[in-house]
């Protein structure tokens, strides 16, 4: 469950490029952002049916839910001068719907099928509309703190990205622990789109990046 824990855990910090932080921050509502944030809790809900609820999984779904419907609310409130850009009027009834029947499902346990929602507004994830217009090949770079770190993602059939080390882009990456040939083509994670995977990619580094060094910054003594 991680890619949509951590989406999910992201929107409740309103970090950048999460559809809270565009709702607060901006005032802009991010239909692509929108549908990531819902689908983290739908597939949270799959995972998590059969088990006690996580508190803090718990939380974040409450917390994220009540202030988009603030932001709702202030939108629509004549008393208020905050204003939604791009908010799509004609859906605002199936938005609403569609968040409270999300949320309600994952306090239950339970799946909603995408066939009880209107069809009117579609889920990308389930029309297949994202698998399309996502590239087949990702190119992933981190070139930060001394560090240069490539790694390539390669879509599957459900949309989904496998992401792996790239070792032979990265001529001058070493590892003080793993040989050059365990490092090359080491599998890190799944991403569940291309725009997940890039931020992923970016946390996954910062967090495990020690061993990994370019070797542009290293004496010979450390290469030897």
């Amino acid at each position: 469950m991680g890619p949509s824990f951590q989406e999910l855990m992201r929107n409740a910090r309103a970090e950048e490029n999460t559809f809270l932080y565009m709702l607060h921050e901006e005032a802009r509502f991010d239909q692509r952002l929108f549908w990531k944030y819902v689908n983290s809790i739908m597939e949270l809900t799959r995972l998590t049916a059969d088990q006690p609820l996580d508190r803090e999984m718990a939380s974040a779904v409450s917390f994220t839910y009540s202030k988009i419907m603030e932001h709702l609310q202030w939108h629509h409130s004549d008393r208020d001068v905050y204003e939604i850009q791009q908010f799509p009027y004609e859906y605002a009834h199936l938005i609403v719907d569609r968040l409270g029947r999300v949320v309600d499902g994952f306090f239950k346990g339970t799946m909603l099928e995408e066939k009880s929602f209107d069809e009117k507004f579609p889920n990308p994830a389930f029309a297949g509309e994202m698998a399309e217009e996502q590239p087949a090949v990702l190119q992933l770079g981190y070139y930060k703190q001394n560090t240069n770190v490539y790694a390539i993602g390669f879509r599957e059939e459900d949309g989904t990205y496998r992401i792996v080390l790239n070792e032979e882009e990265d001529r001058e990456l070493l590892d003080s622990r793993l040989s050059r040939r365990e490092v090359e083509g080491t599998y890190l994670f799944m991403a569940p789109n291309a725009s997940s995977a890039h931020q992923l990619f970016h946390e996954w580094v910062m967090g495990n990046h020690t061993p990994y060094r370019s070797a542009i910054n290293l004496s010979s003594e450390d290469v030897e």
